[in-house]
């Protein structure tokens, strides 16, 4: 799948769940429902700095850039990375 057209579906499903476009970032649980990943596994991810997931901590709440989350998505998926 070709990164215009994944960004044009993921834009799609984004307006379907009502998504903010203008939001620059998300919860661990907003995240969730963005992306389809459990919770556990996005937790476990933000935690692990190797894992690449574009997280970063205000106080004791993770929260993720939403513009770097799609590009990490797409170079996982393109490198066939197991998560």
């Amino acid at each position: 799948m070709k990164t215009d057209e994944f960004k044009s579906i993921l834009k799609e499903c984004l307006d379907e769940l009502g998504y903010e476009s203008s939001k620059a970032t998300l919860t661990i649980q907003e995240c969730a429902k963005f992306t389809g990943i459990g919770k556990d596994k996005l937790f476990q991810l933000a935690h692990n700095q190797r894992s690449g997931f574009p997280v970063f901590k205000v106080g004791a709440k993770f929260l993720v850039n939403k513009t770097m989350l799609i590009e990490w998505l797409n170079r996982i998926t393109l490198e066939g990375e197991v998560l």
